[in-house]
């Protein structure tokens, strides 16, 4: 079994709430957190450029889970 880390994070814009969801995972709880605080940032700047509406909710977190490791098999 192995541990890996999803970054997942919570946004509100205009009343509008979603959940996003990297299609990457991490090996490190570490590296989740990097990938969060780098995602909250690019949508701070995508909300700014946008220049329609606030964010009023930026929250993010990594969620773990163990998975078989499937290396090596068929």
């Amino acid at each position: 079994m192995i541990e890996i880390f999803i970054p997942v994070l919570f946004v509100c814009f205009n009343s509008n709430c979603n959940f996003m969801q990297a299609q990457t995972h991490y090996k490190s709880e570490a590296q989740c957190r990097a990938s969060i605080d780098s995602q909250k940032v690019h949508m701070i700047e995508v909300a700014e450029r946008a220049n329609k509406g606030k964010i009023s909710t930026l929250e993010g977190t990594c969620i773990n889970a163990r998975v078989e490791d499937l290396k090596g098999r068929a």
